[in-house]
């Protein structure tokens, strides 16, 4: 029996926050397949069919590692799915195996997620904040956050529905609204911060 699936793949996008499943197939006429997102069009992984079986490289958002993983097609066959961990923090990536097991169990974890938040906007807030994120860390990143003290460099603290950037080297600090999407479209190259005096600090986001 000849296979043209060699494996199907979920990841969660570092973007966004959405999970897709992606087949992956034995001839694909390319040496490297690149997924991307189909929400927000994030590149989130480089998949190869080797002879050595299927290699995976993929960047985890949490501690910016650059992973890779060979999984021998042999021993994928022999399990429905199984998780896949960033290697430096062990933080969740997504999951690989037959396509049929793992969208069984995303279907059962998402039931049991909406039936947790079903009476609120959760969902939406968190994808509104983790879409904000990333907005601020690329603004930062590029050195479009100016402190009045006329510094760069900054770090960030995840409060309720809002994001608090603090200047490290006066201690100022300026709140950025992350809960509706109105407040995505505020988050860009020249918005305008005010900014206070005072001391807060969890993320950093600091320019490299």
């Amino acid at each position: 029996m000849l296979y043209k699936i060699a494996s199907s793949v979920a990841f969660y996008c570092q973007r966004c926050g959405k999970i897709q499943i992606f087949d992956i197939p034995f001839f694909s006429g390319k040496t490297e397949n690149i997924l991307r997102c189909e929400n927000c069009s994030h590149k989130i992984a480089s998949v190869s069919v080797k002879y050595k079986g299927i290699e995976i490289e993929t960047h985890c958002s949490v501690c910016k590692n650059k992973n890779s993983f060979m999984y021998p097609i042999k021993n994928l066959k022999k399990n429905s799915f199984e998780k896949i961990f960033c290697n430096k923090d062990d933080f969740e990536l997504g999951y690989i195996g037959r396509r049929e097991s793992i969208s069984e169990f995303l279907d059962y974890t998402q039931a049991e997620y909406e039936a947790v938040y079903a009476n609120d906007d959760f969902l939406n807030n968190q994808q509104v904040l983790l879409e904000a994120v990333n907005r601020v860390h690329d603004l930062v990143k590029s050195g479009s956050v100016i402190c009045p003290c006329e510094s760069h460099y900054f770090s960030a603290t995840i409060e309720d529905d809002a994001i608090v950037l603090e200047c490290k080297n006066c201690e100022s600090f300026a709140i950025i609204p992350a809960k509706i999407s109105k407040d995505l479209k505020q988050i860009k190259k020249g918005m305008n911060l005010k900014f206070f005096k005072s001391k807060k600090s969890k993320i950093h986001f600091t320019p490299r």
